[in-house]
């Protein structure tokens, strides 16, 4: 059976590794995997085919728009049938035409998988609204058309799916499942990293994982490490990961004179490494559908101070600090100072494992619904 995985494939994107981490788990002979990047860009094709996958891409929505339909549209009059399953990972629906376009010339099994619980992007006010129209009108129109709908979280099914959807419970949460062993606490691992990058023992580290943009809110975490440091001068960040807030983040840092303090890495492939390094993760996102830094933070036993508005899944409550985005740098910090624990660090392997985060089990029911499309 052939199977079409339609997604951003971005190596900063949440939604790239939920790709690559539970669809890449699946190995199978009788699948064969292509991909299609409705982001515009190819930095991830020598990752998709060394899986042994077919990588297509097409112009981004956002760039040009007349671009992005002739292409959506070609491209699946031409293939469409060619396919068992079409699994489209989605942020939002404003942009429904592809799904349209897949329905149209001949696929039978559409899977909407929603992966936020909001626009990933950022925009003027009156452009969002436009955007929340065009997405509640989206997702009452295709609805008709997909045979399973899915989300990685509660919270992000009611932002993909109508309302008949989750009152009739027609959805399946498949979480953000990881390799956990990978992400187990390693005191070699955080030795070796705090050494390369120059951090004492004593040294408190914060850590951000992900894209620069505003929906990550990394502005939030550069003030509230800024007001951390008045508490506690023995303190550093680092911001892992790339992105178009980058460089106004960086004139944030020199703002502030912090300089010396906070260290922008990149995009790291050994994330997990860093986990080690760190004392603390700071999460004070917008919105998320269910991070998988999340997920992987807390196997690695790290304290996670987050916004209270994302969903935190099944997280553990020992680990885990939901805070009010409107509260204060200063309250946020002060909070952080009070309730940041280090001594007691140790791996949170087999909890993750019973709060289903383990990548086996989200594979499973992945390949178990691919399966069911291809024998209907």
């Amino acid at each position: 059976m052939r199977v079409l995985v339609v997604g951003d494939f971005l190596k900063s994107s949440g939604m790239t590794r939920y790709i690559f981490n539970i669809i890449g788990a699946i190995n199978s002979e009788n699948i064969q995997i292509d991909v299609l990047s409705v982001s515009g860009s190819r930095e991830c094709q020598k990752m998709v085919e060394q899986k042994g996958w077919n990588f297509n891409v097409i112009s981004p929505a956002n760039g040009s728009l007349f671009s992005h339909i002739f292409e959506a549209h070609t491209f699946f009059k031409k293939y469409a049938k060619r396919y068992d399953v079409v699994h489209f990972n989605e942020t939002a629906l404003w942009n429904f035409l592809p799904i349209l376009f897949a329905h149209r010339f001949g696929s039978k099994h559409i899977v909407l998988n929603s992966h936020n619980t909001y626009f990933a992007s950022d925009g003027k006010l009156v452009v969002l609204k436009i955007l929340e129209a065009l997405h509640g009108f989206g997702k009452w129109l295709v609805s008709k058309f997909i045979w399973k709908n899915i989300a990685v979280s509660e919270e992000a099914a009611r932002w993909m799916f109508p309302r008949k959807v989750i009152q009739t419970h027609q959805y399946e949460i498949i979480s953000n499942g990881i390799k956990l062993e990978d992400f187990g606490y390693d005191e070699r691992q955080r030795l070796l990293i705090r050494k390369q990058l120059g951090i004492n023992t004593n040294d408190v580290l914060f850590g951000s994982v992900g894209i620069l943009n505003k929906r990550k809110n990394q502005t939030k975490v550069i003030r509230v490490f800024n007001e951390f440091l008045k508490l506690n001068s023995g303190a550093y960040l680092v911001l892992i990961g790339d992105g178009p807030m980058k460089q106004n983040l960086i004139k944030l840092v020199q703002s502030l004179e912090i300089e010396n303090k906070v260290c922008f890495l990149g995009i790291k492939q050994n994330v997990t490494a860093y986990y080690q390094a760190m004392d603390a993760l700071l999460m004070p996102s917008l919105n998320e559908g269910l991070s998988t830094v999340l997920i992987e933070a807390q196997t690695a036993g790290l304290s996670v101070f987050a916004s209270s508005v994302i969903p935190l899944g099944n997280s553990l409550p020992e680990l885990v600090h939901p805070l009010k985005l409107e509260d204060t740098d200063s309250i946020w910090a002060q909070y952080i100072s009070n309730n940041l624990s280090i001594s007691k660090r140790k791996s949170r392997v087999n909890e993750m494992r019973s709060q289903g985060f383990d990548l086996r089990d989200a594979t499973r029911n992945v390949y178990k619904m691919y399966l069911e499309g291809g024998v209907e």
